[in-house]
């Protein structure tokens, strides 16, 4: 059977890096690059197209779907395999609410109901563009889980249960899908790991020469040709591209390093994405977080936030949790919603820099190509000649050393 496709374009912008949803990168790769790649792997014509115009195609055996859509080819493959069985004329994607659409596939701003989300991707065997006229194609997405641990007193349980699945849809619509849809491209690439043959997993252990799981690890990361890893860094789970520097005594855990990206030493990045050429300095953390490229990165720790194109932060930390314990909310398009998530950090707009000694509150967006300083009132920024010769107490008052309170 020839299939084509009918990508619908939307006007989707992103805040704050106010990109069009399709520039967004995954995996270091563009969205609308992203799509055309799988679609093309699996063997499917496709062009871009006005909503307006699709009235006048013809819908024979054709898949149509927003531009603002992510999936992965396993998702793909299962929803065509059922819809092409189902006896229904048009078929729409359709998700089970699980732990992927409570942690994952947030705030998708899509008709659902408690059990269900519908997505606007659907297979038309024949007919006319009748959207409504779909029946549903529910996939469920889990597969595999995974936990982090966590004292009882922070999160009301001994762990943190996550999702780990190959079958992802999110629509990316609002700014924390930024880091959401990384985040389930990098556990997509996980879950293949875990759904490897039994010829391959042979293969594996040959090549780790040892049943120990960081030795495994290690074996199924993807170092490519040019980049340089320090003989004392760990490598476990991730793909390290051509040009990339690993320094000494560093940790790339399930993680995905651009072309010429620097981890210095003592660095730990683990399940997160770093640009092209991003400068990641020694001793920092990155967690759950993605870093676009060229960006400039001290101290740290960056958990569960993005950083824009050429942005750089200097020793200030964005909050990824509350103290009371209560949900994060985000500014969307519609207002301030709650994500319902405990852990969610900050996005920092393209070009933006932030001076030492800021802290973000969980949650915020900083705008493209602004300057943030903390408050001058907290800052040393002239020292008295006398203190150097003068002994005894110095206080900082209001800006300034003083020898007396």
């Amino acid at each position: 059977m020839k299939i084509k496709v009918l990508i619908i374009k939307t006007d989707t912008l992103i805040p704050p890096f106010n990109d069009h949803c399709g520039d967004i990168l995954i995996l270091n790769e563009k969205l609308r690059d992203y799509q055309e790649r799988i679609l093309s792997a699996a063997g499917y014509s496709y062009k871009f197209i006005d909503r307006g115009g699709i009235k006048d195609e013809s819908l024979d055996n054709t898949i149509v779907f927003d531009d603002d859509l992510f999936f992965t080819p396993e998702f793909l493959n299962e929803f065509m395999c059922r819809a092409v069985k189902k006896g229904a004329r048009v078929v729409r994607a359709a998700v089970e609410k699980t732990l992927f659409t409570k942690q994952i596939a947030i705030l998708q701003h899509l008709r659902e109901n408690e059990s269900i989300i519908e997505y606007p991707f659907y297979f038309y065997k024949s007919g006319n563009f009748e959207p409504a006229a779909a029946e549903n194609v529910v996939i469920n997405p889990d597969e595999f889980y995974e936990s982090g641990h966590f004292p009882d007193h922070m999160i009301g349980k001994d762990h943190f249960k996550f999702c780990v699945t190959s079958k992802a849809i999110v629509r990316v619509c609002e700014p924390i899908h930024i880091a959401m849809v990384n985040m389930a491209a990098n556990f997509a690439r996980l879950a293949r790991y875990r759904k490897l043959s039994v010829f391959e997993k042979l293969s594996v252990l040959f090549k780790a020469r040892s049943i120990s799981e960081a030795k495994i690890l290690s074996a199924v990361s993807r170092v490519e040709k040019g980049a340089k890893v320090h003989p004392t860094a760990v490598i476990e789970g991730s793909v390290v591209k051509s040009g990339a520097i690993i320094g000494a005594y560093a940790v790339v855990r399930f993680s995905l390093i651009g072309a010429g990206a620097y981890i210095d030493d003592h660095s730990a990045v683990k399940f997160s994405v770093i640009g092209d050429n991003a400068y990641i300095a020694n001793n920092n953390v990155i967690f759950f977080s993605v870093v676009y490229p060229r960006a400039f990165l001290i101290s740290g720790p960056y958990q569960f936030s993005c950083f824009g194109y050429d942005s750089a932060v200097m020793n200030s930390i964005p909050s990824d949790y509350r103290l009371d314990g209560k949900t994060i909310s985000v500014m969307c398009s519609d207002g301030v919603k709650d994500t319902g998530l405990r852990f969610a950090g900050s996005i920092i707009g393209h070009r933006t820099r932030i001076a030492a000694g800021l802290i973000i509150a969980p949650g915020r967006m900083i705008p493209n190509d602004i300057t943030l300083y903390p408050d001058p009132a907290a800052v040393i920024t002239k020292v008295p000649a006398e203190a150097g010769l003068k002994k005894g107490a110095w206080f900082f008052i209001g800006g300034k050393l003083s020898d007396r309170i």
